[in-house]
């Protein structure tokens, strides 16, 4: 088990020198960070040169630290891919032992803080996993723990679900902290080798239906010929935000659009606010779906363009123009104000354990999401097929669909209405019973 270096370009003036090592048939290379001058540099040493001494030194410590990297893997049966064996390198370089190492590589939130940087997923996702993160670096604080592999145990997981319930967290807030523990926990166990607790596998993802709402057409429609003004603005803004009222109006104005083109073609937000000329043509909106986009080619998505969009382009709408997903969640909330949505809505939500009731505003429960999910509704509403309307949503299951599509009792009555069994008369329906009961008589008799 030999260490050589050599250097990466030797034909240049001054070149870098790297050190390479042979373990179970890979060759495993190591930049040292050193340069030296090429004419200086003789069989894997500096001869000749003031910096000398200093940089065999340290190719002296960066061979031993590349020798205790592979003795630590050999321990352990493994063969290490190119990235961790630098890790470990590093590791030893740092002035850790076997021991000490050993001991961090064990450690949960090291390795959950490297995976977040290194996972590439989505922002959002990135955003998910770092809130679980805080949360478990609170626990752990609390706790006066240092949180192993070993130790993310079904006893952990009934502890740190009570504290979660004891500080009053939401029950979907605990079931994305558990669901995303759940993630980094089968990284390191399957993909990383780190650990073999699989106490992980049984941890429970709860969650529970969200209280949301869906505009008719009617609320949409008002929205849209909505005039924005300064005095509408004074009637909702405190004056300390009236400064700039010009500027307000403009942006009220592009979340107003964007908001609608979401409630007319039933897309996401990520999807909406990414829409832009070429990916409309002869009166069809067509666009590729970002979510899933990361793991495989999705189906693009192709809706006919509604009247109402088709009003927002001729006016002039650039939709080039930016709107972040917070601003836009924050504002379409003052636009639905001043468009009169309102009408008090209970909603419910577990917290701390307990079923809690709250009254709310209409308008305080609409979010960019509720574009998508008003489009969907009011697809349905208009006797669209399902089928056809799961195309454009990406539902995989009806019973999924059903369950987003938000219609209040009134208008549920309204659709069953349209059905056969109350469109009968009272002498059709005593003709079908008669009908009935002699049939169920003539079976008896034979």
């Amino acid at each position: 088990m030999e260490v050589s270096f050599s250097l990466d370009n030797p034909k240049r003036e001054v070149s870098t020198i790297r050190g390479f090592i042979r373990y179970a048939g890979k060759r495993y290379p190591f930049p040292t960070g050193e340069s030296v001058r090429s004419d200086c540099f003789q069989k894997g040493k500096c001869k000749g040169c003031i910096e000398a001494g200093a940089i065999n030194n340290k190719l002296t410590a960066v061979e031993i630290a590349m020798k205790n990297a592979i003795l630590y893997y050999k321990q352990d049966f493994k063969v290490p891919e190119i990235k961790d064996f630098r890790k470990k390198v590093e590791q030893f370089l740092q002035g850790n032992n076997a021991i000490e190492i050993k001991r961090q590589s064990k450690k949960l939130l090291p390795y959950v803080e490297a995976y977040i940087e290194a996972c590439g997923k989505s922002k959002d996702t990135k955003k998910s996993y770092r809130t679980c993160l805080n949360k478990l670096r609170e626990y752990e604080k609390i706790r006066n723990k240092t949180f192993t592999f070993d130790l993310i145990t079904l006893k952990f997981a009934e502890e740190f679900r009570a504290w979660l319930i004891e500080s009053e967290c939401s029950r979907n807030y605990i079931g994305t902290l558990f669901k995303n523990l759940k993630v980094f926990m089968k990284q390191s166990h399957e993909m990383d080798k780190l650990h073999d607790n699989t106490d992980y596998k049984e941890f429970k993802v709860e969650s529970e239906v969200a209280d949301t709402i869906a505009l008719n057409e009617m609320e949409l429609f008002g929205l849209h010929r909505l005039v924005i003004d300064e005095e509408s603005i004074k009637k909702v803004c405190n004056d300390n935000r009236l400064h700039n009222v010009r500027a307000m109006i403009d942006s009220l104005d592009k979340v107003r659009k964007k908001f609608l083109i979401g409630a007319f073609t039933a897309m996401r937000v990520s999807d909406f606010n990414r829409i832009q000329n070429y990916n409309i043509r002869d009166g069809v909106i067509t666009i590729l779906p970002k979510k899933g986009s990361s793991i495989r080619k999705p189906a693009p998505v192709v809706i006919p363009m509604h009247p109402i969009i088709q009003e927002i382009l001729e006016s002039g709408f650039d939709l080039n123009c930016k709107v972040s997903e917070p601003f836009l969640n924050r504002q379409i909330k003052v636009l639905c104000r001043l468009a009169g949505i309102e009408g008090e809505t209970v909603v419910y939500r577990t917290e701390g354990g307990v079923l809690k009731e709250y009254v709310k505003q209409r308008w305080e429960l609409v979010t960019t999401h509720t574009a998508r999910r008003s489009g969907a509704t009011n697809f349905y509403k208009q006797g669209l097929p399902k089928r056809s309307i799961m195309l454009l949503t990406g539902h995989k299951s009806e019973k999924q669909f059903d369950a987003y599509v938000k219609l209040t009792e009134e208008e549920n009555a309204k659709a069953l209405m349209e059905n056969d069994y109350f469109k009968k008369d009272a002498d059709t329906s005593m003709e079908w019973m008669l009908m009935q009961i002699e049939k169920e008589n003539s079976q008896e008799s034979v």
